[in-house]
């Protein structure tokens, strides 16, 4: 069983199994979304996930600290960081957008 991951900026659909990180699908599909330090401490990779919140990971201590510091009054509660999400739950879609 898997989730559909959409990555709307480049037109982009992959079927990706619970237990992925996002960037490990980004990577694999070929995607210029961008990463920098690829371990949640630069915020290079910051996406709004239009829909599906709820099949990925809730945000780490790590996340959360990045994002307060580079989203001061930017961002909205669907900001995630890519290197920090994982699927967690199978049959769902997310789609996102950087």
């Amino acid at each position: 069983m898997t989730t559909r991951v959409e990555i709307i900026n480049d037109f982009l659909a992959i079927n990706v199994k619970p237990g992925a990180t996002i960037q490990d699908v980004v990577e694999a599909s070929g995607s210029a979304l961008p990463f920098g330090c690829r371990d949640g401490q630069c915020g290079t990779c910051v996406v709004e996930i239009v829909q599906g919140m709820e099949f990925l990971s809730p945000k780490n201590a790590k996340e959360l600290k990045v994002l307060k510091e580079i989203c001061v009054g930017t961002c909205s509660d669907k900001a995630r960081l890519a290197c920090q999400m994982k699927i967690e739950k199978p049959n769902g879609v997310v789609r996102i957008k950087y």
